[in-house]
């Protein structure tokens, strides 16, 4: 007896269908069948009597001469996802369905597989399939499922990846999509150790990378880098970590050269700043991949104290002196100044006498001295309130008048009388003038602080007849000059100008702490000198007529 599938015109080939029992309660058949004409089967006017629609059921009807199918023949849920004409091996013409069970859910189409890869990590690859039009209602990242497997324990899934199945040209009527199910945790975890340096600290970096959480530090690191990238589908997160603690390197060099025996140390550190001993002269701190390098730099050994001690030759000032003085008795005027004149000169003519006032200066001169010289270092400026061998607060000053009276004789006048006698008169005249100097010595002491002269003589002489014989009217002149000394003397000298002590004194910042202290270099220069011997001619000004 003839066995038809859906229509009278399609009997089905050997009188039964092949069926396959697929996971999870599923079923799969292929119904193979041979068309009553089967020498037009193939005609595009006979396709609707042979082909049947993808999606329709095992027991839907044909759309020609369809029948029902016999009872209890046709599975739940059967869906035609494939169906073509063709010769078999043995050379008959054959048309065959193929059925799967479907629903309008997804159902998983095989068994899971299930495997441990990044870090430990489970990862299940899941296939569902469900007829076409059915709704995935699952969202990557964010669904998620309770897995477990013979060998495996309970762990929570997160969906990390839905892709669709593809389908050969010849099949529709359902869809499949391949699920991955990813466990949360971390995937990677890498721990580098350094020194660093020459000190004992470390520098320890964490890099960890998690699936589908935030990654953390085990090392109680600072948080230096994040990335993200993506593992099927899903986020993943790689953060870098440092964590450091200690010394990591000290340098050692030497100090200011102004500065001997000392000793500059350094000391960088991570985590703590360490500070070495001594006098602290920088600091500063460095962001290096998210941990601060401290740097701290302090200065060893002993700063304030006297560095060099020799001796030296110097020049130093030594005070002008001036004195107040008054010349010789001047050498009285010869006769051969008249040369061949027998007429006698009057007594006041022929011998002046008289003295006129000198100032008298030794400049300031320049000797040189032994000297001691001292460098100390010293964290403030020396003061110094004086100074030895310094004549700049020495001066003197001397004023100068001079005072001249002038006489002369004039034109000699003879009267004669009514008896022949005779008298003569000579003229006089007279005059006074006076006029006054100053003069300044910087750095000169006095030491005759006045003196006074007067210088006398004939200025005038005139001759006349009287009782037959000649006779001389003359007038005398006279000049006197004087000097005042004033300003500093040799008492002020002695308590001015010191020729023991500091002759001179320089000094230069050579270092400066982190404080703000400044330390200087001080160069002391210091003499003593019992007495002086001026090298330097002495100076003499005549206040003459």
């Amino acid at each position: 007896m003839a066995v038809y599938h859906r229509t009278k015109r399609l009997k089905i080939y050997g009188k039964k269908p092949e069926v396959t029992q697929l996971f999870g309660g599923r079923y799969a058949m292929t119904v193979r069948c041979q068309a009553k004409n089967d020498t037009e089967a193939w005609y595009d006017k006979n396709k609707d009597q042979i082909f049947a629609d993808f999606g329709t059921l095992y027991d839907a009807h044909m759309a020609v001469d369809g029948i029902d199918a016999r009872t209890g023949e046709a599975y739940t849920d059967m869906v035609l996802t494939s169906v073509g004409a063709g010769y078999t091996q043995t050379g008959e013409y054959v048309i065959t369905f193929r059925y799967q069970t479907l629903t309008g859910s997804f159902v998983q189409e095989a068994g899971d597989k299930v495997d441990v890869e990044l870090n430990g990590l489970r990862r299940v690859i899941r296939r569902l399939i469900a007829k076409d039009g059915t709704s995935y209602g699952k969202t990557v990242g964010t669904s998620t499922i309770s897995h477990s497997a013979i060998g495996y324990s309970t762990a929570t899934l997160t969906l990390a990846q839905a892709t669709s199945g593809t389908k050969n040209p010849d099949e529709s009527g359902f869809v499949s999509i391949t699920e991955t199910w990813l466990e949360s945790g971390v995937t990677s975890r890498t721990i580098n150790e350094g020194s660093g340096g020459t000190g004992v600290g470390k520098i320890r970096t964490e890099t960890v990378e998690a699936f589908n959480e935030t990654p953390t530090s085990t090392i109680s690191g600072v948080e230096i880098g994040v990335s993200t990238s993506n593992v099927e589908g899903i986020d993943t997160i790689r953060k870098t970590f440092v964590s450091s603690d200690g010394e990591i390197r000290r340098t050692d060099r030497p100090g200011p050269s102004a500065i001997p025996g000392t000793t500059y140390v350094t000391i960088d550190s991570v985590g703590t700043a360490i500070t070495p001993t001594g006098t602290l002269i920088d600091s500063s701190e460095t962001q290096e991949n998210g941990y601060v390098r401290f740097s701290r730099t302090a200065l060893q050994g002993t700063i304030i104290k006297q560095t060099q001690s020799y001796k030296d030759v110097a020049f130093v000032d030594v005070p002008g002196q001036v004195s107040c003085t008054t010349s010789n008795e001047l050498t009285p005027f010869q006769r051969q100044f008249f040369p061949g004149n027998t007429i006698p000169l009057p007594s006041t003519y022929s011998n002046p006498s008289g003295k006129t006032v000198i100032i008298e200066s030794i400049p300031p001169s320049k000797q040189q001295v032994e000297a001691t010289v001292v460098v100390n270092i010293q964290d403030s400026i020396p003061n110094t309130t004086e100074l030895a061998f310094d004549i700049s607060g020495l001066s003197c000053s001397v004023l100068k008048v001079t005072n001249r009276n002038s006489a002369s004789v004039g034109r000699a006048v003879t009267l004669v009388d009514s008896d022949g006698n005779t008298s003569t008169e000579v003229g006089r005249s007279s005059s006074f003038g006076a006029n006054s100097s100053i003069s300044e010595f910087p750095g000169h002491f006095i030491v005759n602080t006045s003196s006074s002269a007067t210088l006398s003589g004939s200025g005038s002489t005139q001759p006349y007849i009287s009782g037959g014989a000649f006779k001389f009217a003359d007038e005398e002149s006279s000049t006197k000059s004087e000097a005042f000394g004033f300003g500093n003397d040799e008492a002020d000298k002695n308590n001015l100008y010191k020729t023991n002590g500091i002759i001179r004194r320089s000094f230069r910042p050579v270092l400066t702490a982190q404080d703000g202290t400044v330390f200087y270099e001080v160069t002391t220069v210091s003499g003593s000198v019992a007495s002086f011997n001026p090298a330097l001619p002495i100076n003499r000004e005549l206040i003459s007529e």
